[in-house]
């Protein structure tokens, strides 16, 4: 058995379609990250929503497993070391789901009133995590770690709190916490009523690019 250096995912050592699969179920950790790297550089009040809905979902996924207590496939359990964990729902399914359904329903969002430039890149965005989404749901498979009614599971969930988590964000609660200290002190703000906040702030900036010559 060889295992990725990151997160010691398992495929049979000579397996490169395992070794591709066992990294693409990577791709999970590296969207948390993504997120949260947002939020810290863009101070965007719905990115801390989001990266809390990540959370959530999360802790959605560990509460079912304990709580439904659905045995890993026994075929493989053994080999994988996971015979005393449980499997339904898959996390990592769950996960993936949650951030294709919550970026595809962002990308339709106010799609008329967004730039060609930002409609592509979000078009782009959304089909990589399609792709995304179907390679992490095979490798729980493939790998052994889970069985298809538990990936099955996973998609569900994730897609069902990813649609809520967008409803969430659209609350006019969220307006109010840039006028807070706290949102004060750290620049906080809230953009969901503009439809393409980066074709305004673009604009903005060469205004004052004018402005300063």
């Amino acid at each position: 058995m060889a295992f990725t250096d990151f997160s010691c995912v398992y495929y049979d050592e000579g397996d490169k379609i395992g070794k591709v699969l066992a990294y693409a179920a990577l791709i999970p950790y590296v969207l948390i990250l993504h997120h949260a790297s947002r939020f810290y550089s863009r101070r965007e009040v719905q990115e801390g929503v989001i990266v809390a809905a990540f959370v959530v979902n999360e802790g959605i996924a560990r509460g079912l497993k304990h709580g439904l207590r659905h045995p890993r496939p026994t075929a493989t359990c053994a080999k994988l070391d996971l015979c005393d964990s449980f499997g339904m729902p898959s996390s990592h399914t769950q996960c993936i789901a949650f951030a294709f359904a919550l970026h595809l329903l962002l990308c339709l969002r106010g799609w008329g009133g967004k730039s060609l430039g930002t409609r592509l890149v979000e078009a782009c965005e959304v089909l990589a995590l399609a792709v995304a989404t179907a390679l992490t749901a095979a490798s729980r498979v493939y790998l052994g770690y889970h069985s298809p009614d538990q990936v099955a599971a996973g998609a569900l969930l994730g897609a069902a709190v990813g649609t809520a988590c967008f409803g969430l964000l659209g609350w006019r609660g969220w307006d109010a916490v840039p006028r807070t200290h706290l949102g004060t002190l750290l620049h906080l703000k809230s953009v969901w009523r503009v439809s393409d906040s980066l074709k305004h702030e673009a604009a903005w900036y060469r205004e004052c690019g004018k402005k300063s010559q």
